[in-house]
């Protein structure tokens, strides 16, 4: 790992000094070796053979006994060099004479090598023993008259020894040096080439495109080096090309950006123009069909409050999808049952196929109306609404059936199924899928036939992905369509039954209930007038938000229809001006607004707000909120609520 962290210099030179190094180790070694072996047999040599010349020479002093000529001989012997004493023993090995130089040499540490040699009668040369012979004969022989002793010091080979290692070394070290000097240049030539490749192609990717980098020779790094201007000039083009490229882009995400917040508040716009005037035309189409109209005038009505109800499930799918392109689309989670669900949305479509003559058939799988799971009940209802919408619409004879299953899972989850099929027109396998694409059905002709805004079964499929769940479809030309959702719910196990009834209904319980409507526009305040005169209650108008303030402050009312969007003081605002009087704190405040965009609920129940009534509504939607706000039952004749 560590040699991995390297860098090229520093390989290089250990790659180039690593075999010089070795080699000249063992070269210096063996030869050092072989020069102080040479050396220490010179000595061996030169000590022995003065101890075997000595033994002659001393053996008629010994003979004789004279130790005076002894003494004169050793004296010469210790004039050589290194000779350090010389000692002649007896064949008794008794010291018979023993002169060194101590005295000379006495501060000097001694070492020593000691050779002998023995000391015999004389022969005739033809009766001399060899001298391997001589050697091996013991002190016992016959001939045999003493020993010669002679100390050679070390000193000298010692001298020599330190002078041949010095000497090595200094080689040695002279060759390496060499050996790093060329190894040096030799990294500095391959390792600065690529740290400035290195440094070339860090200011390139940093995007600094117009540092030429030198080009060092006309071998394989001075190839590369081209090679990297010529990238670094291919990438200064790209890059002036792509910055183009992306100030264009961003331009034009810019401008999408603008259209997109454009088309936002031009739906929130349109949605706030559309919706009073819508309240107000199917408010009143409402209000006629409670007169007495002859069969004529009241088919009129009933065909233009189909027209203004298709017209705002136009409207609302429009919306829909705006929420659901921008992510802007959460889902409840409140208890509810699936079964009562299924049942109220396929009867809802009771009156439409009784006068197509179509057969609409529910089947339920035993046990789910026992069932409570948690969910998004508006969500799945609009889901079911478009499934049997569409079988409706697209089946001219035949029967349109429904069939809700379930499957209990693990951990406490219910799988729902719900088939919705037809026998009307079907599909071309082919563009089946391409039903699910927004703004498309399976072709113009049944755009015109039918008519439709292609947004249905996309907005369904992707109401049913947010929750989890899948939507699909199977169909034959000619034969009919089936459209399949299903969807894992929670089951509920603890749902509490017990009816709370709102303080403020409590407070006005078997008293005249009064209601205050506030409500600028006076098409939309007329509506609602009638629509709470019809239901038997007594209505007080206020025309802006301070208005509001001050008869809430004032009067007595059970309830506060308070719009939105109001001059001189929102409804927002309103309604915590209303919330911090004295008494009016629990009462309940009813949302009447036009915005229908995400959010809107949230603001409205933030600001203090207990409910939320969007426009366009119908009789029955202000019904339901009465009833759930003030245990409100509708008269039967016009007695007051």
């Amino acid at each position: 790992m560590r040699f991995r962290q390297w860098d090229i210099n520093t390989r290089t030179q250990i790659i180039s000094l690593g075999p010089a190094l070795l080699l000249t180790v063992l070269l210096i070694s063996f030869f050092t070796f072989v020069r102080i072996q040479d050396l220490r047999q010179e000595l061996n040599h030169t000590g022995q053979l003065i101890a075997n010349q000595l033994a002659p020479a001393a053996e008629p002093g010994v003979t004789a006994g004279d130790i005076d000529g002894l003494k004169s001989l050793m004296r010469a012997t210790l004039s050589m060099p290194s000779v350090r004493y010389v000692e002649i023993q007896d064949a008794s090995n008794t010291v018979m004479v023993y002169i060194d130089q101590t005295r000379e040499n006495e501060h000097q540490p001694r070492q020593m090598e000691i050779f002998q040699a023995p000391i015999r009668h004389q022969r005739t040369a033809g009766h001399t023993a060899p001298a391997a012979r001589r050697e091996t004969q013991d002190a016992a022989s016959p001939d045999y008259l003493g020993r010669v002793l002679v100390g050679m010091s070390s000193e000298a080979f010692n001298r020599r020894q330190q002078e041949i290692l010095l000497k090595a070394g200094i080689l040695a070290l002279c060759a390496l040096l060499f050996t790093f000097l060329l190894a040096r240049r030799l990294s500095l030539s391959l390792s600065r080439p690529i740290s400035d490749m290195g440094e070339a192609l860090k200011a390139i990717q940093q995007g600094h495109y117009h540092t030429p980098m030198p080009v060092s020779d006309d071998a394989e790094l001075g190839a590369l080096a081209r090679h990297i201007n010529s990238l670094a000039e291919n990438l200064h083009r790209t890059s002036l090309e792509q910055q183009r490229s992306v100030a264009q882009l961003i331009q034009t995400r810019e401008e999408a950006e603008r259209a997109n917040r454009a088309k936002s508040d031009f739906l929130a716009m349109m949605s706030h123009e559309l919706r009073p005037p819508m309240n107000g035309v199917l408010g009143m189409l409402q209000l006629m069909e409670t007169t007495r109209m002859t069969d004529e005038q009241s088919e009129y009505a009933t065909l233009a409050t189909e027209s203004t109800e298709h017209l705002l499930k136009v409207i609302n799918d429009i919306l829909d999808f705006s929420r659901i392109e921008r992510d802007a689309l959460q889902m409840e989670g409140i208890a509810f049952n699936l079964a009562e669900l299924v049942s109220a949305s396929t009867h809802a479509f009771n009156h439409s196929a009784l006068q197509r003559k179509l057969l609409l058939e529910l089947h339920v799988q035993p046990g789910l109306e026992a069932i409570t799971v948690i969910g998004d009940p508006t969500r799945i209802r609009q889901i079911l609404v478009n499934l049997i919408g569409n079988a409706l619409k697209f089946t001219e004879e035949g029967r349109v059936c429904i069939e809700a299953d379930w499957v209990m899972l693990e951990d406490e989850q219910l799988r729902f199924t719900c088939k919705v099929h037809d026998s009307g027109i079907g599909i071309d396998a082919e563009r089946l899928e391409s039903m699910f694409d927004a703004f498309k059905q399976a072709d113009s002709s049944i755009s015109r036939r039918y008519g439709g805004t292609g947004l249905g079964l996309p907005i369904a499929r992707k109401l049913a992905e947010r929750m989890g769940g899948t939507l699909c479809a199977e169909s034959v030309e000619g034969a009919g369509s089936a459209f399949t959702l299903q969807i894992a719910l929670p089951v509920s196990r603890h749902v509490s039954v017990d009816v709370v009834t709102p303080p403020s209904a409590l407070d006005a319980h078997g008293k005249e209930r009064s209601i205050l409507l506030v409500e600028d526009n006076p098409v939309n305040r007329t509506v609602v007038q009638a629509m709470l005169h019809n239901l038997g209650c007594k209505v007080d108008v206020a025309v802006n938000g301070v208005e509001a303030v001050m008869k809430a402050g004032a009067g007595n009312y059970a309830l506060i229809l308070m719009d939105c969007r109001l001059p001189v003081m929102d409804g927002y605002e309103a309604t915590r001006k209303i919330r911090q009087l004295s008494g009016l704190e629990r009462i309940p405040i009813i949302a009447l607004t036009a915005n229908a965009l995400q959010g809107d609920r949230d603001a409205c129940l933030q600001a203090g707000m207990d409910d939320y009534l969007p426009k366009p509504f119908k009789h029955a939607d202000l019904q339901q909120v009465l009833q759930r706000w003030l245990s409100f039952q509708a008269p039967a004749t016009g007695d007051k609520c």
